[in-house]
């Protein structure tokens, strides 16, 4: 079965390709490669036809496959209408969360294409090449496959908001809401890198998360949206799966985008005009730069003062949004800090087990000990120094605890402006 991990053995391609640790693979039905993490998908066309094959057996006999194991190399598939979604994987991530991570991977495809469109284009012509139309969009697949590695939004289902004084953000809501007015205007957001500031939003619908994911994915994603003011059709899988809205984008700071998503098509230039106010009311009032300075200057563990605390995650289950300080100490190495981020995901992955899911979760090795803890209201993954005794650590995480309550208020975006 390893053999399988191998798209032309024997070649160049196949040594390079055997190098990473982690492969994402998109195929159509008709097993023709549309996609792939690594490597030149034009290479894989003998693979993808083998992933095909073995898909088709068990379509063949009325079932579904999930996922193979051999060895420490792990398949999971996916299979949604005329697309098949792999993982190739020896990280250790367990299948829910590779499937989770094809499930993005699926919807960020349906952000381009939209549901209808995707279904019709196969109904047509069911070896259709789809690369035609993904043309230029590889680099969101891309971006978003290394996000699975760096960024546990998509893990925790929830979003990672900047920590800003409540002044300030509620000076940046009440500059929004000013924009309540525009015609087919939905939502209107400001991000800094890939943590949200404020969203205004209708009061009767909020944005999933996860579309909120793709959206930010597509902001980091490219650097075109960096150069001008860009207005681009974008499907949102969660709000509406069969149509596109329109996303203005513009980037008015460095790393700060102001984002206005319309169910028109046609008010571009009543959106850009509105933005010129906005950044004149954010600089009058010197919120852009408080956005700046706090983005420039993220908080650290050692911004709480307490002893031996190394890192930690909080999630606020009613906000459904995250905090977690910027690594400092050893994971400012890029080798402590992937070791700290598998360490993140088996513990969750220990905890959210469908057989026997826990509230609590003590893991120790030689470089931390780790603490998993999860209520009705939140739930929290705190690291410490391995040598911190049991009882300190759960002293000390309340303390933790205390401090978060203490500071909810600039941690997470409590009072969304609506209209």
């Amino acid at each position: 079965m390893m053999g399988i991990c191998t798209p032309d053995s024997g070649d160049e391609h196949s040594s390079t390709w055997l190098r990473h640790k982690k492969h994402f693979i998109i195929l159509s039905s008709a097993g023709k490669p549309i996609w792939s993490r690594h490597g030149d998908e034009s290479r894989i066309s003998s693979f993808t036809g083998v992933i095909q094959a073995i898909i088709s057996f068990f379509q063949d006999s009325d079932d579904t496959i999930r996922s193979i194991h051999a060895g420490d190399c792990k398949f999971v598939f996916l299979l949604k209408g005329p697309l098949y979604f792999v993982a190739i994987s020896k990280t250790g991530e367990s299948d829910a969360l590779l499937k989770g991570q094809l499930v993005y991977l699926h919807n960020q495809i349906i952000s381009v294409l939209t549901s209808t469109q995707l279904t019709r284009i196969f109904e047509q012509r069911v070896n259709y090449d789809l690369r035609r139309l993904l043309g230029g969009t590889e680099v969101f697949l891309d971006s978003l496959s290394t996000s699975f590695d760096g960024d546990h939004s998509s893990m925790l289902g929830s979003l990672q908001v900047l920590r800003l004084p409540r002044s300030t953000r509620d000076a940046a809501g009440r500059l929004l809401s000013k924009a309540k007015d525009i015609k087919d205007l939905l939502y209107t957001m400001i991000v800094a890198k890939d943590k949200l500031v404020t969203l205004l939003r209708p009061r009767k619908h909020s944005l999933h998360p996860s579309d909120l994911h793709l959206l930010f994915n597509m902001l980091t994603g490219s650097t075109t949206f960096h150069t001008a003011e860009s207005w681009t059709p974008l499907c949102l899988p969660k709000f509406n799966s069969t149509g596109f809205l329109h996303a203005y984008i513009c980037y008015i700071d460095q790393d700060i985008s102001v984002v206005m998503i319309s169910t028109s098509k046609d008010n571009f230039f009543e959106l850009s005009n509105w933005k010129e106010k906005l950044v004149k009311d954010l600089n009058s009032e010197e919120v852009l730069q408080s956005i700046q300075n706090a983005s420039n200057r993220l908080y650290t563990v050692d911004d709480i003062g307490i002893p031996k605390l190394l890192h930690f995650m909080y999630k606020s289950k009613t906000q459904i949004q995250f905090t977690s300080p910027d690594h400092t100490g050893m994971y400012v190495d890029d080798t402590n800090r992937r070791r700290l981020y598998r360490l993140y995901q088996h513990v969750f992955d220990r905890m959210h087990s469908r057989t026997r899911a826990l509230k609590l979760y003590y893991h120790r090795n030689d470089k931390e000990a780790i603490l998993g803890w999860i209520t009705s209201t939140f739930e929290l993954y705190v690291v410490y120094a391995p040598d911190t005794p049991k009882s300190v650590i759960i002293s000390h995480s309340n303390q933790l605890l205390r401090w978060i309550k203490k500071n909810d208020d600039n941690l997470f975006i409590l009072h969304s402006p609506v209209f």
